[in-house]
């Protein structure tokens, strides 16, 4: 029954978590742009690579597990603007 009770406490969270994220009926991931200058389109794309390997946490710091990250969150480009 101990085992149970730990097993359920540390499972809670994360199945709390899961039910927070509104899946579309789409099923598209929204896309956002950044626009910036020919000039500074490589360091965007740079900065966006070198943040897409950090965790990705949650507005409190809690790390999402990563069966979450990857489809679930918007996706973000670099393109030039005029």
């Amino acid at each position: 029954m101990k085992r149970f009770i730990i097993i359920a406490a540390l499972c809670a969270p994360v199945a709390g978590l899961a039910t927070t994220f509104d899946i579309k009926g789409s099923g598209q991931v929204e896309t956002f742009k950044i626009k910036v200058s020919q000039d500074d389109l490589a360091e965007c794309k740079s900065t966006l690579r070198d943040l897409s390997q950090k965790p990705v946490v949650t507005d409190s710091g809690w790390a999402l597990p990563s069966f979450m990250v990857n489809d679930d969150l918007p996706r973000t480009v670099c393109v030039a603007g005029a």
